[in-house]
């Protein structure tokens, strides 16, 4: 049992991040906080991509295994910051709520996922249950000899730059979706980072966090203003 979840256990306690509307939403439909639960990383990053991925993907396990620690059967409301240490250093920080479900059948390993206790409540009565948090990062670099003489017109090089990695960021995303064995995603998050380098490059690094869900049977129509990303062109 790890540090943090000893001493909850050992205390007593349970301590929670979620809004009373979150709590009160994810009560509703047998969900009953167990305590807070993070996972976190220092990681060197060198080559800021594939860094951003294993610090991602090591904080959530982290959290994961808090979570599992406290006999819980998923994580609510994850919230996924990165810090910038130094030049070269970065901290990923991964928070949230676990959970215990009080009926019904409980999953094999713990869900996580970003969603808010009421959203997750809609998702359960529409038929669909959280997965796994799902994650596509993507970046690249891009020259241009006269991105320093334009001042006013579209630079096609930086455009073209951003445009390929947003779409290869959420194709990322819809790859770890596929691999979770979920049928749709909800995507609660983007991000784009860029920069100068020099006077004739651009770097760019574009992120997409969601939640992936799997169908379980027929519900009422979900009321969440996110919506759900079919894998093919059945579903819609």
């Amino acid at each position: 049992m790890t540090g943090r979840a000893g001493r909850y256990t050992a205390s007593g306690l349970r301590t929670s991040l979620l809004s009373v509307p979150g709590a009160v939403g994810a009560e509703a439909v047998g969900l009953r906080p167990v305590g807070e639960v993070m996972g976190c990383v220092v990681e060197h990053a060198g080559d800021l991509v594939p860094a951003m991925r294993r610090g991602y993907a090591t904080a959530l396990d982290r959290l994961r295994a808090e979570a599992r620690d406290l006999g819980a059967d998923g994580v609510l409301a994850i919230g996924c910051t990165v810090t910038r240490v130094s030049r070269t250093v970065r901290e990923f920080v991964v928070l949230g709520t676990a959970v215990r479900a009080e009926r019904g059948k409980r999953p094999q390993q713990p869900f996580t996922t970003g969603l808010s206790g009421p959203d997750v409540a809609k998702l359960l009565l529409a038929g669909w249950v959280p997965v796994t948090v799902a994650i596509g990062v993507d970046g690249g670099t891009a020259f241009d000899l006269a991105v320093a003489d334009r001042r006013v017109e579209e630079v096609a090089t930086p455009t073209e730059l951003v445009t390929q990695v947003r779409a290869a960021a959420r194709a990322e995303f819809l790859d770890a979706v596929h691999a979770s064995g979920a049928d749709g995603g909800l995507i609660s998050a983007t991000t784009l980072r860029t920069w100068r380098l020099g006077r004739t490059g651009v770097a760019a690094v574009a992120s997409v966090l969601g939640t992936a869900v799997a169908k379980v049977h027929d519900g009422p129509a979900p009321t969440t203003a996110h919506g759900v990303l079919p894998l093919d062109d059945t579903r819609r």
